[in-house]
């Protein structure tokens, strides 16, 4: 009975900050995307990056979220959705699919519930969806949890990440959102492989990103659903010039957490942020009850 009450205050609190509509979350993951470089980006060439740019002065941000050891992206992306860190979850590689020992806690598809898995469990009539171009996202969100979710292969010949995003992303914000809509790109990231994070080529892809960002941004605001909805901007590590990363470099470390709509004010996030707080972050702004065994906590009053 407790518990019930907890999350019928919460789901209430979630709708009077939106006068009357239920909040919902776009989640915008973006591979890969340094601080460092996007940092460097504002100073010289901010005319490539002007929605990232000006969503962060709308938004509560911060360049100075840490990643999990190792600095890897299915390490990060399992933290980001599961709310803890790297000796919790388990996941301990790159492509990890599945913990590699027994994890902190177990959910009904067998893995770490993520906040997918909360979604379902507390809000069953919620939805949620995820579209993601690098597979490995499928093995950190908890398929069974979401309602449905899709791969499309990243081939950048016949498929931008514009094209990508304007093709797979604004359809499902024109309809109407999920209550949970997760976006993945890949193509930053693998652009930081190929040429260095830092390189011409990386800040190419950057400003595909920013190109992605401002049409779902604006499909956003023409479908009227900004104002009821919360974006949340997200990356999983940063990375170096030497084409690598997973290392405990400050390079590989700090990647940004943007966080905008209603209840969140604009400014530098002045609490230290850790990868894991994402996912508390996400479930708060859905109405959702944080499990005690998270470490992830949100650094925000809701």
């Amino acid at each position: 009975m407790k518990k019930t009450l907890i999350l019928l205050l919460a789901a209430a609190l979630t709708v009077a900050c939106t006068g009357g509509k239920p909040r919902k979350v776009l989640f915008f993951g973006v591979d890969g995307l340094a601080s460092w470089c996007v940092e460097k980006a504002t100073d010289s060439i901010p005319d490539r990056i002007p929605n990232l740019i000006k969503l962060m002065e709308e938004s509560a941000w911060t360049l100075e979220k840490r990643s999990v050891a190792p600095t890897s992206s299915a390490i990060n992306w399992a933290s980001t959705f599961m709310g803890v860190p790297t000796e919790m979850h388990a996941y301990t590689k790159w492509n990890s699919k599945e913990s590699a020992f027994k994890p902190y806690a177990v959910g009904p598809n067998g893995m770490p519930p993520t906040v997918f898995t909360l979604l379902k469990e507390q809000r069953p009539e919620a939805a949620s969806l995820c579209i993601f171009d690098w597979d490995g996202i499928a093995y950190v969100v908890d398929t069974a949890a979401v309602t449905r979710h899709q791969f499309v292969k990243w081939n950048p010949e016949e498929l931008s990440s514009v094209e990508y995003t304007r093709q797979y992303a604004l359809p499902e914000i024109e309809k109407g959102l999920p209550d949970l809509f997760l976006f993945y790109i890949v193509d930053v990231d693998e652009h930081g492989h190929k040429y260095g994070w830092g390189s011409p080529e990386y800040f190419d892809a950057m400003a595909r990103m920013d190109e992605s960002l401002g049409l779902i941004l604006d499909a956003l605001d023409k479908s009227g659903q900004r104002d009821n909805t919360i974006l949340v901007l997200s990356s999983d590590h940063g990375g170096k010039k030497d084409r690598k990363h997973g290392t405990y470099k400050v390079e590989d470390v700090m990647a940004p957490l943007i966080v905008n709509g209603p209840g969140f004010k604009a400014g530098k996030i002045s609490s230290p942020v850790m990868q894991y707080d994402v996912a508390a972050i996400t479930a708060a702004a859905l109405g959702l009850s944080i499990p005690g065994e998270w470490r992830g906590r949100s650094v925000f009053e809701q």
